[in-house]
């Protein structure tokens, strides 16, 4: 429950728990084991990099970014 509060607070509106069960469900169920975490996300990043209608979006820079 830490996590999912987390991203929550970290994604406001655009946290979908649907979207985000599988990789929190992934890391759970890995039980301390990283290289099983790891491994289980990897495999749920391949998958959603397959996906048809996947989009990236990448905000604009900002006047200040652009300055530095």
């Amino acid at each position: 429950p830490n996590a999912e509060n987390k991203l929550q607070a970290l994604l406001g509106k655009r946290y979908i728990d649907s979207d985000w069960r599988p990789a929190l469900k992934a890391v759970m169920d890995a039980e301390g084991d990283v290289e099983m975490a790891l491994n289980a996300l990897d495999a749920l990043m391949q998958a959603a990099s397959r996906r048809t209608g996947l989009k990236i979006c990448i905000p604009a820079r900002s006047q200040q970014a652009a300055q530095l």
